[in-house]
C-alpha cells in the first residue's frame, strides 16, 4: 500500500472524484420546458373549470351585480366563451399532451379572463385579482421558469392596466385596502419567483448530475440509452443516406492495473482514457462510460474508414499516455454502423460486442475490429 501511495505521489495522481473535469451538456444552460404528465395537465383543466363555476356563482348569486364596464349578460357570455375555449384546449391537450404553444396561449387567455373579472368586480378590493397568483404559480411550477417569468410579467402588467381603467379619474377610490392587496400580492410573487428560480437551478443541476458518470465526466449508461433513442429515431425518419457509427472501447489489462497499482490509480487511468475519448470526438457526438472499463461512442455522419482513423488516434493517445506514466494500458475497439449492422442501438452494439470478443480471443488485445466481419486491423 505504501508503494502504491509513493507511486501515485511521484506520478502526480489526484482523486478526480473530488476534482472532476466533467463534460457539460451544451444545452444545460438553455431554458428547457418541463412536460408534466397528462394527469397533471388534466388537474390544471379541472382547476380552470372549478374557478369558472366559482366565478359564475360569485357574479350571479353572491350579491347584486353592478359594473360600469359590462352588464351581467355580457359578462356571462364572456365566461361561457371562456368555457368553450377551455373545453377545446382540453380536447387538443388530450390528443397532443406536449405543446409549448398551447401552454402559452392558454396561460394568456387565463390572464385575460381574470383581468375581465377584476375589471368588473364590484368590490373596492377586487377579490378576483387573487387568481393572478394561481396563474403565475400554476404555469411556472408546471412548465418552465421562462413561462413563470412571462406569467408574472403578464399578470402584473394586466393588473396595472385594469386598475388604471377601474380608478381612472377617481384617485380617491384607491383605498389603503387596494394598495396593500397589491403590495402583498407583489411580495408573494417576487418571493415565489426567487424560490422558483432556486428550485429550477437545483432541478437542472440534479438532472445534469443524474446523467453524468461522476468519475469520468462522460455520460453514464442511462443517459447514453436516452440519447441514442433520438439518434436512431432520426435515422429511421431520414432520407436513407444517414449513418451512425457505434464504437465500443474495452480497456485491456484493467484488472492487472488495479491489482498491482491500486484502485486509485485504476480510477485515474479511467479518467485519462475518458479525457482522451472526449477530446477525440466532436462536441455533439455521444461519449459515455458504459460500465466498468467499457466506453461507447456514437458518431453521426461518418463512415467506417473515418471511424477507423478515430479509433487508431484514441489508441495511440492511450498508449502514449501509458508510456509516459509507466503503465501498461491499451484499448480494444469494435466498430459498427447503422443501418448496415442493425436499425437499433442494441442490435448494433451486440454485433460490435461479438466482434470485439472474437478479436480479443483470436488476435489478442489492442486491435480495431468491425462488426459481423470481425476484421481486425493492427
Amino acid at each position: 500500500m505504501a508503494d502504491r501511495r509513493k507511486y501515485q505521489k511521484k506520478k502526480g495522481f489526484i482523486d478526480r472524484r473530488t476534482h472532476p473535469d466533467r463534460r457539460r451538456d451544451k444545452q444545460s444552460h438553455k431554458q428547457q420546458w418541463r412536460y408534466p404528465s397528462w394527469s397533471e395537465q388534466r388537474l390544471q383543466y379541472i382547476t380552470r373549470y372549478v374557478l369558472l363555476v366559482t366565478g359564475l356563482i360569485y357574479f350571479n348569486g353572491m350579491f347584486e351585480y353592478s359594473s360600469s364596464w359590462m352588464s351581467i349578460t355580457q359578462l356571462n357570455l364572456f365566461l361561457f366563451g371562456y368555457v368553450l375555449f377551455v373545453t377545446i384546449s382540453f380536447i387538443f391537450a388530450h390528443i397532443k399532451h406536449h405543446s409549448p404553444l398551447r401552454f402559452r396561449i392558454a396561460m394568456w387567455v387565463d390572464i385575460f379572463a381574470v383581468s375581465i373579472g377584476v375589471l368588473n368586480d364590484p368590490f373596492v378590493v377586487p377579490l378576483c385579482s387573487l387568481v393572478y397568483i394561481i396563474i403565475v404559480l400554476g404555469n411556472g411550477m408546471r412548465y418552465s421558469m421562462s413561462l413563470f417569468v412571462e406569467a408574472l410579467a403578464g399578470s402584473f402588467a394586466s393588473a396595472m392596466i385594469v386598475l388604471t381603467m377601474r380608478y381612472a379619474g377617481s384617485v380617491y377610490s384607491i383605498t389603503p385596502g387596494v394598495v396593500f392587496l397589491y403590495v402583498f400580492a407583489t411580495m408573494i410573487l417576487v418571493y415565489s419567483y426567487i424560490l422558483m428560480q432556486r428550485i429550477d437551478v437545483a432541478h437542472q443541476n440534479l438532472q445534469e448530475s443524474s446523467r453524468i458518470d461522476h468519475l469520468t465526466g462522460l455520460l453514464n449508461r442511462s443517459a447514453l440509452m436516452e440519447s441514442v433513442k433520438s439518434c436512431f429515431s432520426c435515422l429511421e425518419t431520414g432520407n436513407g443516406n444517414d449513418r451512425l457509427v457505434v464504437m465500443f472501447a474495452d480497456m485491456d489489462k484493467f484488472k492487472q492495473v488495479n491489482d498491482t497499482l491500486g484502485h486509485a490509480v485504476g480510477d485515474q487511468v479511467l479518467v485519462e482514457i475518458a479525457n482522451i475519448i472526449r477530446y477525440s470526438v466532436r462536441g455533439d457526438d455521444i461519449a459515455a462510460r458504459y460500465g466498468g472499463d467499457e466506453f461507447v461512442l456514437v458518431i453521426r455522419d461518418i463512415g467506417m474508414g473515418q471511424a477507423d482513423m478515430i479509433s487508431k488516434r484514441i489508441q495511440e493517445s492511450v498508449r502514449t499516455w501509458g508510456r509516459e506514466n509507466g503503465i501498461d494500458v491499451s484499448l480494444s475497439i469494435g466498430i459498427g454502423e447503422a443501418p448496415t449492422h442493425g436499425n437499433s442501438f442494441d442490435v448494433v452494439l451486440e454485433s460490435v460486442d461479438r466482434a470485439l470478443y472474437y478479436s480479443k480471443s483470436t488476435h489478442g488485445p489492442g486491435g480495431v475490429c468491425h462488426a459481423d466481419t470481425a476484421q481486425v486491423q493492427p
